[in-house]
């Protein structure tokens, strides 16, 4: 038996317009991807039988269901006769639900897992093509770093970043299906934004929180726009001192743009104590 272990990390979303629905019922998006530091750990090992075990998940959810098993068994059915069993051990830290890609990074990790354990030797344009199939976000976390999204949010474009930034996420009790909050959307009438992604981007790359600030945008905060909960994080974030404050994905996390790291661990602090939500302090990564 052979191991590996990882750091599967979030991701939160600087940028997102949903564009027109597509014929295959999805929708074309631009967005701007970050890895940040919140994450799961995960030790996978191989197994000499045919079946996925995971061990370690906090709630209940069928095999089929989970992403984990899902990107093993997309790997047997690519490769057959190459890839065994596989036992995946999780410390489940990144909220189910949130906006903030955990399933999607497990899978994407799975992937790269099973790749190393049976010495697949797929480079990442492969386990990117592969990755779509698991989900829209799954390709980004093949890579990590920050990224342009466009597509379903496949299509990538690296962004170089040197400095990274303090965030505090928020992660209220609530959930928002991805499902309905795309076709609540698609009833609203969307405005048009003032700043494209390639301007967030360009901040991203100068390191700039205060130039940044100003250019985050999400179409999906229409939705959650009278929703007396995410008006109190945005509202609690901003009062505690961060630049700005924005729903990441289709929610429901809540992320606050800290000046520096200080600040965010001090707002995060302030925020912890509440039955509202669960606050932490996070930075993006480098790369």
């Amino acid at each position: 038996m052979i191991t590996t272990a990882c750091i599967s990390t979030a991701k939160i979303n600087w940028y997102i317009r949903v564009l027109d629905r597509r014929a295959d019922g999805f929708h074309d998006i631009e967005t701007v991807f970050h890895e940040i530091s919140l994450a799961d750990t995960i030790e996978f090992q191989s197994l000499t039988g045919g079946e996925c075990v995971i061990e370690g998940m906090p709630f209940k959810i069928l095999p089929e269901q989970n992403l984990i098993c899902r990107a093993w068994s997309l790997m047997r059915e690519q490769y057959p006769g190459c890839v065994g069993g596989l036992r995946a051990r999780i410390n489940k830290i990144i909220p189910a639900g949130g906006g903030l890609g955990g399933g999607s990074s497990n899978a994407a990790f799975t992937l790269k897992a099973v790749n190393q354990l049976y010495s697949l030797q797929l480079d990442d344009r492969i386990l990117e093509t592969l990755a779509a199939r698991l989900g829209s976000d799954a390709p980004f976390f093949i890579r990590g770093g920050c990224a342009t999204g466009r597509g379903r949010g496949e299509l990538l474009e690296p962004v170089c970043v040197r400095q990274s930034f303090h965030v505090v996420i928020v992660t209220p009790h609530e959930r928002v299906p991805t499902t309905s909050a795309y076709a609540r959307l698609d009833a609203m009438t969307r405005p048009a934004t003032d700043h494209a992604l390639e301007d967030v981007a360009s901040a991203l790359a100068a390191g700039d929180p205060a130039r940044l600030s100003p250019l985050i945008h999400n179409d999906f905060e229409l939705v959650l726009a009278d929703k007396p909960w995410f008006r109190r994080a945005v509202n609690e974030l901003m009062s505690k001192g961060c630049l700005r404050a924005f729903l990441s994905g289709s929610g429901s996390a809540v992320v606050g743009l800290a000046e520096n790291a200080k600040a965010c661990q001090t707002i995060a602090r302030k925020l912890q104590h509440t039955r509202h939500w669960t606050a932490w302090p996070a930075h993006t990564t480098c790369k």
